[in-house]
């Protein structure tokens, strides 16, 4: 068996591992690059080239774009592999930030859903089994792909503070010994790191109670985090949801949506309201929907940039409000190159008044849930990926992992045997 990490020893997010074996070559992820560069070109492997193609087959880890983002242009005849929800959710984000071309759809891809724990037979590709890890996304999976006695785990983006977290020791016990390791991480080397367990942030949440109106601004994707929300308010404020939110959380087994839900609404600003493409289609199938907030009653909503102008038009009604940003810090950080998110955020403290909460926990793991994983399947060989590009990640990646550490450079090649 040969590794090669295309893409992820130096950077995170837009990460790429080949896997080749004696029945050919498998990819794991294919997704944007998070400083919005253009995708690495790998040949053979998608619609904008006509060289013949190597793979096999592509597996999918997660929805999140840096994962499956540049995954819709990967040819018709390359099976890629992904967990139904996932591929859902994804797609749904295209629809509202009108990335269509980026839409995986059964028609143009080779779509084929997995199911975690239940291995995937194919004569064409080595045995890959696929299990679900806790993460920021909902059914984010790893990859055990065995093949003539050895064993490679790919743990794609995982943490073990979560709802899920329970699962990893008793997935990772099942899985056993390996003789390489692919891990994330995301967060060794870096400075702003909270492993707060995610069920403790609703503490956090309900010393909020005392303010009549509160903003909230998360990921529609962290499902997590949206049922934290929605149990910390739901007896004290009207739980009120983005559209986007809702047709997300409208697709998946009781999660708040207000077509389910009858005490979950979900508010369209009066401008999103007259966009014919998504909003008026999605509104058409959402359930108590309003398009205007009750300002005069105790609510909870989750708001987004595009709401700049409803909020500024209705300053006035804003009173004894908090807004809570629940997010990865990056994004406000000034070195961030989108400014825009930082500008929004000083307007809603500075000229609408609101109290600024930060109330968040990473979406990966943190050292002692690498360090757990490490004593659990002992490793002979690892390679960090999906890492910044630091001697301080390098050195706190040494601490854990030691001599099995490899010292492996994007597009770098080497077998198995040979270690």
């Amino acid at each position: 068996m040969e590794v090669k990490i295309i893409q992820g020893t130096k950077q995170i997010g837009g990460c790429i591992a080949e896997i080749s074996t004696s029945k050919g070559k498998i990819l794991i992820d294919y997704g944007d690059n998070l400083d919005n560069t253009d995708q690495i070109l790998i040949p053979g492997l998608t619609i904008k080239d006509d060289l013949p193609s190597a793979y096999k087959a592509v597996f999918i880890t997660h929805s999140h774009g840096d994962h499956i983002g540049c995954a819709s242009l990967i040819k018709k005849d390359i099976p890629i592999y992904v967990n139904r929800e996932s591929m859902e959710i994804h797609n749904n984000l295209c629809y509202f930030t009108r990335s269509y071309k980026k839409v995986l759809r059964v028609e143009k891809n080779n779509i084929k859903f997995f199911e975690f724990n239940k291995p995937i037979i194919d004569n064409n590709i080595p045995k890959v089994t696929p299990y679900i890890v806790d993460h920021s996304s909902y059914n984010s999976a790893m990859f055990l792909i065995e093949e003539d006695g050895k064993k490679i785990l790919h743990t794609g983006d995982f943490r073990n503070h979560g709802k899920k977290g329970s699962l990893l020791t008793k997935v990772l016990k099942e899985i056993g010994p390996v003789d390489l390791l692919i891990c994330e991480g995301t967060t060794l080397g870096s400075e702003n790191r909270n492993f707060t367990k995610e069920s403790d942030l609703i503490k956090d949440f309900k010393e909020l109670l005392k303010y009549d109106q509160i903003y909230f601004m998360c990921s529609s994707t962290n499902i997590d985090r949206i049922v934290n929300l929605y149990n910390s308010f739901k007896h004290t404020h009207r739980f009120i949801i983005d559209l986007c939110m809702n047709s997300i959380t409208s697709k998946l087994k009781n999660i708040p949506n207000s077509n389910t839900f009858s005490d979950v609404i979900t508010f369209v600003s009066p401008k999103q309201s007259k966009i014919k493409e998504p909003y008026q289609r999605y509104i058409r199938h959402t359930n108590n929907v309003i398009f205007d907030l009750p300002f005069d009653e105790k609510f909870a909503v989750s708001i987004k940039q595009s709401m700049e102008d409803y909020l500024i038009a209705n300053k006035n009604k804003i009173k004894n409000a908090c807004f809570i940003y629940s997010m990865w810090d990056g994004y406000i950080d000034p070195s961030w190159q989108d400014a825009k998110l930082r500008n929004f955020i000083e307007l809603l403290k500075n000229e609408l008044h609101m109290d600024f909460k930060k109330i968040h926990t990473s979406g990966h793991a943190s050292k002692k849930a690498i360090e757990n994983l490490k004593k659990i399947v002992k490793p002979k060989h690892v390679i960090v990926i999906h890492t910044i590009d630091s001697s301080e990640a390098k050195e706190e990646a040494k601490e854990i992992f030691g001599k099995s550490l490899l010292d492996i450079t994007d597009g770098k090649t080497f077998n198995l045997e040979d270690l």
